[in-house]
């Protein structure tokens, strides 16, 4: 296999990331353009862990962690951002953000005629940013059409909302970028490299950034509900 440029890779597994949150938000009748620039900044950091993960010769057994990572993100950032309930956030996530992406890139792998095939893959890493491109461009090309055409699923989101779900959207923050930078660095303390000290970083910089939204929501909701009470 080719060296790994990181460039190609950040970008390539950037544009996917942002694929996949668009044919989710068109899915579902999700505000896409109202959080680009949040999506993209996550979808980055994610790539950056990524990264961190897979290349990095200390974190081969650690490979688990990088879907992992990306539901945890996705489900934070449709509890805390877009701010659905959280079994929905669940829902959406699985088939919005993990099933149909997936789906869409078997369907490109299968139907490149060989071309992107796993043993190809692994003998010419340049066509594994391909098909991460071109997989991303295609979410968002579906996304669009979903979008002009108006084939998405509603559904009433707050008949399954509970009063006590954003006390756990904040904690699973609160551990989430705790325990993860906590426990890279402290199982690898004898051998902690700059690339551990960056997965470390990243992962913590995710987590935060969506758990200062989801401060945000607890914040507005009780704003909210005193104005209410003063109304009445």
């Amino acid at each position: 296999m080719s060296s790994v440029n990181l460039g190609w890779f950040l970008s390539s597994q950037t544009i996917y990331g942002i694929g996949s949150f668009a044919i989710m938000s068109m899915l579902f009748q999700l505000r896409f353009r109202k959080h680009i620039w949040t999506i993209a900044f996550i979808s980055v950091l994610n790539s950056v862990i990524n990264y961190l993960v897979y290349f990095n010769p200390a974190e081969l057994k650690m490979g688990f962690i990088v879907p992992l990572i990306s539901v945890l993100i996705t489900f934070l950032y449709l509890s805390a951002v877009v701010k659905i309930p959280t079994l929905w956030s669940f829902v959406v996530t699985v088939t919005g953000g993990i099933v149909i992406p997936i789906v869409i890139q078997l369907g490109i792998t299968f139907g490149s005629l060989g071309y992107f095939m796993p043993h190809e893959l692994k003998h010419h890493i340049w066509r594994n940013y391909a098909l991460d491109t071109i997989s991303g461009l295609a979410c968002c090309l579906v996304a669009f059409l979903l979008y002009i055409r108006g084939w998405s699923f509603r559904f009433d989101f707050d008949k399954l909302r509970f009063k006590w779900e954003r006390f756990v959207v904040i904690t699973i923050s609160v551990l989430a970028s705790i325990s993860l930078p906590t426990t890279i660095i402290l199982t690898h303390i004898h051998d902690i490299t700059i690339a551990l000290t960056f997965l470390s970083i990243s992962s913590f910089l995710a987590f935060v950034f969506l758990l200062g939204y989801a401060l945000k929501k607890e914040k507005d909701e009780n704003e909210f509900l005193n104005t209410f009470k003063e109304v009445e």
